[in-house]
């Protein structure tokens, strides 16, 4: 199994870090973890981590919160520079997570959209894949990622959340894949949207995570997240693309190695 977002070097996992690591790999030692930088700090810690783990690497980058007024002056410039630096590490694999996000807050829509396109040109540059958080922004998200100079850019829409229509604008780009988390084993209507969703998204397109310890997914609802989780939402979405579980692991492994380029 691989976890393909996941936040490990957050304080929720102060206290017993290495043992949620180890029940990881217990029984899944050809699996990985991909943990996800957020900010400057973020971004060094998730290093950090990914040196210590020979199956743990690291995706560095400028969640669009640290726009936000309650966190320390930002300079993008310190950023840009700091990304290129730390992508010379043999751990990092990716750009993420980056984006967009008008849920916590809409009032600085075109400075989310600068950092975002700055960091998406980056990643061009530096021939690396792109992890995207969007909330309630997939208009725009869709408006900037389906750019011509973006085509070959390999992107991932993490915890992917948006509508059918949405959905099928996202399809066409053949570069994007999307990743599901815990929050699709909290609805209980068959008919709910976010099967529709999944149900028209190739396999090959699709991967999987946890985004610990958020979203932890049923039975684990309401507690902590960790990466073992992902079994859950392996099962979750085996089940509504009518595949086995070992099958759809199976691909889902594949897309993320694939995408990642692990080794």
């Amino acid at each position: 199994m691989i976890d393909t977002h996941a936040h490990l070097d957050f304080e929720n996992f102060k206290e017993d870090q290495k043992e949620v690591i180890e029940r990881f790999f217990l029984n899944n030692q050809n699996g990985y973890i991909i943990n996800i930088g957020v900010d400057f700090d973020r971004n060094l810690k998730s290093i950090e981590l990914a040196e210590k783990h020979e199956r743990i690497f690291s995706a560095i980058g400028f969640h669009p919160e640290v726009l936000d007024e309650n966190h320390k002056v930002f300079c993008l410039k310190e950023a840009k520079l700091q990304l290129e630096k730390l992508a010379t590490n043999m751990k990092v694999v990716a750009i993420g997570e980056i984006g967009l996000d008008y849920f916590h807050n809409s009032k600085n829509k075109e400075k989310q959209k600068k950092l975002f396109v700055s960091q998406l040109d980056l990643a061009l540059k530096l021939n690396l894949p792109v992890v995207i958080h969007c909330r309630d922004a997939y208009e725009d998200v869709f408006e900037i990622i389906s750019q011509k100079k973006y085509i070959n850019l390999n992107m991932v829409m993490h915890c992917f959340g948006a509508n059918l229509k949405q959905t099928e604008n996202f399809l066409t780009l053949k570069n994007l894949k999307f990743s599901f988390t815990g929050n699709t084993t909290f609805p209980k209507k068959e008919d709910t949207e976010i099967f529709k969703v999944i149900k028209t998204i190739p396999v090959e397109r699709i991967m999987v995570e946890t985004d610990c310890p958020f979203l932890a997914p049923n039975p684990h609802r309401g507690k902590r997240n960790e990466p073992l989780f992902v079994k859950e939402v392996i099962q979750k979405v085996a089940y509504l693309k009518e595949c086995s579980f070992e099958e759809f692991r199976e691909s889902v492994d594949r897309n993320a190695i694939d995408f990642f380029n692990l080794k």
